[in-house]
């Protein structure tokens, strides 16, 4: 059986709750070294990319809830769309998308979710007018010239896109956790052990 390895909104699991199972945390740990220029793995993954997956996650679930309590209308089809997009830019392609899939015991339906939660989350942070994904062609020629990217020496034209996408992402992950820490003071979240790992139940947030 899968393992809960954190709950959002309560104590134990509920109807009112999100959840964070060890298979969605492995999924998102394998796109993060994937973007990052790292081939499919089938090795254990590193616990501190684990942790920092998770606050990840996280971190999104507390955003998006606190969209839905403010109301904010669902996101359009385009603008999951484009998140999807991103995940599958950011790994390389449909295909390297599939191995990766397969290689993790995932399904696309998976990464539709993320690319939903991604679209609330994004769309949250425009209503607030903080956080830009979108990367200029100016931005994406000085980010590549400068090289802090996963992409080392290849020429810009053989990874724009991709190079976008992985800024965009990263953009997103930096506005993420720049509201987790505000809005985990509101919310009660609870993490379990992940089993066969390091227990990272000293960050639990219970405030009521």
């Amino acid at each position: 059986a899968d393992a809960l390895v954190a709950v959002i909104g309560a104590e134990t699991p509920s109807s009112d709750t999100d959840e964070v199972l060890l298979s969605d945390v492995e999924l998102r740990a394998r796109i993060e070294l994937r973007s990052a220029g790292h081939g499919v793995t089938r090795e254990r993954l590193d616990i501190d990319l684990y942790a920092a997956t998770l606050e990840e996650i996280v971190g999104e679930l507390l955003v998006a809830r606190e969209a839905a309590r403010l109301g904010q209308p669902p996101p359009d089809a385009e603008a999951v769309r484009a998140q999807r997009d991103r995940l599958v830019l950011a790994v390389g392609g449909e295909a390297a998308m599939r191995a990766l899939l397969a290689d993790a015991g995932a399904s696309e339906s998976e990464i539709d979710a993320i690319a939903q939660r991604r679209a609330v989350v994004e769309a949250f942070f425009r209503a607030n007018l903080e956080g830009d994904t979108a990367i200029s062609d100016a931005e994406l020629a000085a980010r590549h010239a400068a090289g802090d990217h996963p992409f080392g020496d290849l020429p810009l034209a053989e990874v724009r896109e991709p190079l976008r996408a992985w800024l965009a992402m990263s953009a997103l992950r930096r506005d993420v956790a720049r509201w987790l820490d505000v809005l985990s003071d509101r919310t009660v979240v609870r993490f379990a052990i992940l089993p066969d790992r390091r227990a990272p139940a000293d960050a639990e947030d219970e405030t009521p």
